[in-house]
């Protein structure tokens, strides 16, 4: 359906994808949410629900999923809480992750029918600065202050073996 769609337009579906989760998230409205499964949560999923959704992943947000699912206000990140298997996992929603918006009864709200394998090739990456200072600028430039910015920089590299030979401290 949609494979001969521009690049543009394709970045446009997925960012309105993720505007709209984020507002239903906000206003605590409860949808369905069909995303890939990458299997990107903070820790492997068990391995029935691998098995059963190989590709893709169904989610209703509403009740404990709705509750504990969030907007980072620092960061902006999309923060999706969810429970398989009695356990809870979190993970944080990648724009171009979204397949499917819906209501609770499969009503389409906004729908990205595009293959994983072209999410892959459209998405232009830019280079991570690699520098403390680099890390710093870009979220000042967000409009975090610099103090906090600092602290916050300070605390994942102190924490973080691999990002303080990254940055060189």
């Amino acid at each position: 359906m949609n494979n001969n769609l521009s690049t543009d337009i394709k970045e446009v579906m997925r960012e309105s994808a993720r505007e709209l989760v984020e507002i239903m998230l906000l206003d605590n409205q409860e949808f369905r949410l069909i995303i890939w499964n990458n299997n990107n949560w903070d820790k492997p999923l068990p391995e029935s629900i691998m098995k059963s959704f190989k590709d893709q992943l169904i989610l209703d947000i509403k009740e404990m999923a709705l509750d504990d699912s969030y907007v980072d206000e620092a960061t902006g990140e999309l923060i999706l809480v969810s429970s398989f298997g009695g356990e809870e996992y979190s993970k944080v929603l990648e724009y171009d992750e979204i397949i499917a918006v819906l209501d609770l009864s499969g009503q389409p709200y906004i729908i990205n029918n595009f293959s994983q394998e072209e999410q892959e090739e459209d998405i232009v990456y830019e280079k991570i600065p690699l520098t403390k200072n680099d890390w710093i600028d870009m979220a000042t430039d967000g409009g975090i202050p610099r103090e906090n910015a600092e602290r916050s920089i300070n605390a994942f590299i102190a924490n973080n073996e691999w990002l303080r030979e990254k940055v060189g401290e």
